[in-house]
């Protein structure tokens, strides 16, 4: 029987038109609610059209060349720019994989450019913009060895595409050459101190951080889909100052999207094709036209993957003679689309005033084609029952977002005021046909098969207001202040229908519309200040002290189990940080914030998912927040063949919310979250670049770090303690003229939970990327997950039961990818590796 179905039939049931009417309706009040978001947004657009012409004239350039030694690339290498005739430090990047640098947004004037990597003698010249020559394409500049050895070296510069802050680190998202072609999700995988699952769950420290995109919240809660090509830069903030969100107990995580640099139209283009358990393609195109007043970008990109996974579990139920043996085997046939469409707006009203707008639509879906094996045994291993379910799931989801800025600079140096709006949502569909069938010891079907329906829809709107305003004081401090907004809406309208004499009738026990609604109101003050001088005219102290409090009130309402909830509070979280800069590249830093996880709606939403009959789950509308207390401390420092980042950490958290599992006497395992006693977090972590050659770089990171969870006030066996640990290695380095090989390999240790253990995971991947045609193209061969290793599963024991699952994706396959730029050199095409230090 082909248990397919379409959308229109779906639609025809009462209960389907009566979702869609409110669906509508919903949309409807969205954009009647949200009318002054539109009217800013048309007051934004509307801005440039009478601003000043005056304005549009360009008053900076650009320089540009490569760097090589011979015919040898020479990559990282730092290009810093002086002013003449005082020679202070203008602005600085560093040479890409293919040893290229660009530098916009000079403005007229005269320059000395200095060239400096480890083991080359500098290299200097001098360089003059201005209206007749605003820009300059330096070409070759070849570089000398330097066989003496260097004393005392002044690093001005980061020399990797690692940039190292006193918070954390922010890294190039586009020097990970094994990821071209992925996704966000891709990019994360292989970050400095960042774990990822096989199934996408992202985690530092052994916590979940906060994932902010460009710096706000945003409905894109899905990862895959935001491409790796559209990532500038990925900022890890392990502890957040005062101005962040509080809601950040693991830190914070901040894509930045690109955004075009150069002047005039570039544009960008690029195509992949792979294979894995099935073919893949990709594909994506950038255009960006830039003046001195308005940049104006454009991207869209898609991919087409056909996936396969399996998963095993394996369950003991000792307390259940006749039911004591459970074995699952699911595999999973799916076809998975992403388009990604982007556009953003700059607009210079004038050399205070600045204007930005950006919107962000994205259309994906999944065509899933799963089958799940359950057999049951006794204790003496004869069979109880057996039977097979297969689902037939179409998913589709549809993103959008506007986000809308105003940025106004004064006379005085830092002083500046900024004003962000963004509106966002998130419209989710899935419809699945189900079929169960009865199996006796052979596989052979007994009886007819019996037949279910259900769909889950979703919709999210996310709604941010945010003011900054910093105000220099006195000679070296800076008194910063804000006010943030955001507004949640959430509704999840999940049915289940049973097919009696050929019609589906829908099982009120398990179906739920449920609503959730949240408002959070901040304010925050923050004080910053250095002290002292050294030799170069930086700071031997950085000071920062900040005081945020936070307004919750949010309230959920089930209609069809009539179950509600209303509540509110408040919290006030004090952050403090200090470094210490022994010299240029060197610094010590301590820091403590006081941070909150608030259970989200997936976790307060009472219904129960019956999905997997056998394994059920729900969420606790009695949860608490979880209070956090989080302490850094750690040392930095560049030398010339070494870069090291190595910090110490502790936390300590009340409340702990975390999955809790029990075994029911219908041999039915039940997990809801729960509030535990406590967790202490305490470990180091560390973070090298390592230049063993001219041409070759090496980038490794660890965490290492003990978990204790006390859970004895849910039951008092519950308790669990384990030495867990990431570790990442990444090496690059050049084979011969215009080409790069890359080597990641990852490896996340076992981590504890209340009941037991997540499965290690650890993959290799390898990328070559070779330039062309002049350098204006890129070939990429690409294979991820070399060793095919990279497996997910848990281990959860309780009183009555043991259960261990494991999944695997088709996470080892091929790719090549090819990218070919117009027009002028455009820093941000794709499969390129340059990061500026401005």
């Amino acid at each position: 029987m082909n248990t397919r179905f379409s959308a229109s039939s779906i639609l025809q049931s009462p209960r389907c038109r009566t979702h869609a009417l409110l669906s509508s309706n919903v949309v409807r009040a969205f954009l009647f609610k949200q009318y002054w978001l539109i009217l800013f947004v048309t007051i934004v657009l509307a801005t440039p059209l009478t601003a000043q012409q005056s304005n549009s004239a360009p008053q900076s350039g650009s320089v540009s060349g490569t760097v090589v030694e011979k015919t040898t690339p020479v990559h990282y290498a730092n290009v810093l720019i002086f002013t003449a005739p005082n020679g202070k430090f203008a602005k600085g990047a560093l040479t890409d994989s293919l040893g290229a640098f660009t530098i916009p947004n000079l403005a007229w004037g005269t320059y000395s450019l200095r060239v400096r990597r480890i083991g080359f003698k500098e290299r200097r010249m001098d360089i003059s913009l201005s209206p007749a020559t605003p820009t300059i394409n330096l070409r070759t500049i070849a570089l000398q060895n330097d066989e003496t050895v260097l004393e005392g070296v002044e690093v001005t510069a980061d020399k990797d595409v690692i940039k190292k802050t006193t918070q954390g680190f922010i890294l190039n998202a586009d020097a990970t050459l094994s990821q071209q072609g992925g996704t966000a999700t891709d990019v994360l995988r292989n970050m400095p101190t960042v774990a990822v699952d096989a199934e996408g769950s992202v985690s530092i420290r052994g916590k979940a951080p906060l994932i902010l995109i460009n710096g706000r919240n945003s409905s894109v809660t899905n990862l895959d889909n935001i491409p790796a090509s559209s990532i500038e830069s990925v900022e890890i903030i392990n502890n957040p100052s005062a101005q962040y969100d509080a809601d950040a107990e693991a830190g914070i995580i901040n894509i930045r999207l690109k955004k075009g640099g150069l002047d005039g139209i570039n544009v960008a283009a690029a195509l992949g094709l792979g294979y894995g358990a099935k073919g893949r393609v990709n594909s994506s195109i950038l255009v960006n036209y830039k003046t001195d007043a308005v940049n104006i970008g454009l991207a869209y990109d898609n991919r087409f993957a056909g996936r396969i996974r399996n998963v095993n579990g394996d369950r003991t139920n000792t307390a259940l003679p006749d039911e004591y043996y459970l074995t699952q085997r699911r595999s999973d046939d799916r076809l998975e689309t992403n388009h990604n469409l982007r556009f953003n707006l700059d607009y210079a009203v004038n050399t205070t005033n600045t204007l930005t707008l950006e919107l962000i639509g994205a259309l994906s879906g999944q065509d899933n084609d799963e089958t799940l094996l359950n057999t049951i045994e006794t204790q003496a291993r004869t069979l109880f029952a057996k039977y097979s379910r297969r689902s037939i799931e179409l998913a589709r989801n549809a993103v959008g977002e506007v986000a809308a800025g105003y940025k106004r600079t004064f006379e005085t140096k830092g002083q500046q005021l900024s004003i962000n709006l963004s509106s966002s949502f998130n419209n989710e569909r899935e419809n699945t046909d189900i079929t169960n069938q009865n199996l006796d010891a052979s596989g052979t079907n007994v009886g007819v098969p019996f037949l279910q329906r259900t769909h889950n829809y979703q919709f999210t709107n996310v709604t941010t207001f945010k003011a900054d305003y910093a105000q220099p004081v006195a000679d070296k401090g800076t008194f910063e202040t804000g006010y943030k907004a955001i507004v949640r809406y959430l509704t999840t309208d999940f049915q289940s229908l049973d097919n009696v004499g050929g019609a589906y009738i829908v099982k009120p026990y398990a179906s739920s519309l449920f609503d959730f609604r949240e408002q959070i109101h901040a304010l925050y003050a923050q004080y910053g200040m250095t002290l002292g001088e050294n030799n170069n005219n930086a700071p031997h102290w950085k000071i920062d002290v900040g005081l945020r409090g936070e307004y919750v009130a949010n309230a959920g309402n089930s209609q069809e189990n009539t179950f509600a909830f209303n509540r509110s509070y408040w919290n006030i979280f004090p952050t403090a940080s200090i470094a210490y800069f022994l010299a240029p590249g060197e610094f010590l830093k301590l820091n403590y914030s006081r941070r909150i996880n608030r259970p989200g709606l997936g976790q307060l939403n009472p219904f129960t998912d019956v999905t997997d009959s056998l394994n059920q789950r729900s969420g606790n509308p009695d949860l608490k927040p979880e209070l956090v207390h989080a302490l850094e401390a750690g040392y930095s420092r560049d030398w010339e063949a070494l870069s090291l980042s190595a910090s110490v950490f502790f936390r300590s958290a009340t409340d702990v919310i975390r999955p809790f599992t029990v075994l029911r006497s219908d041999g039915v395992a039940f997990t809801k979250p729960m509030n535990f006693g406590n967790a202490t977090t305490y470990g180091v972590e560390t973070i090298m670049s390592i230049y063993p050659t001219k041409s070759w770089t090496i980038n490794a990171s660890l965490s290492l770090f003990q978990q204790n969870i006390d859970g004895s006030n849910v039951q008092q066996a519950v308790a669990n303690s384990a030495l867990s640990w990431y570790a990442k290695v990444v090496s690059t380095s050049a084979l011969w003229e215009n080409a790069s090989l890359q080597l990641i390999g990852n490896y996340n240790a076992p981590t504890p939970t209340p009941q037991g253990f997540r499965l290690a995971i650890y993959n290799v991947d390898v990328a070559l990327q070779q330039k062309v045609l002049d350098g204006k193209g890129r070939i990429g061969l690409i294979v991820t997950d070399v060793f095919n290793t990279q497996y997910n599963g848990f281990v959860t024991n309780g009183d009555t039961f043991t259960f261990n699952r494991t999944a695997k994706v088709d996470t080892r396959a091929l790719q090549v990818t090819f990218a070919y730029t117009f027009g002028a050199t455009f820093k941000e095409k794709l499969m390129e590796n340059t990061f500026s230090n401005d």
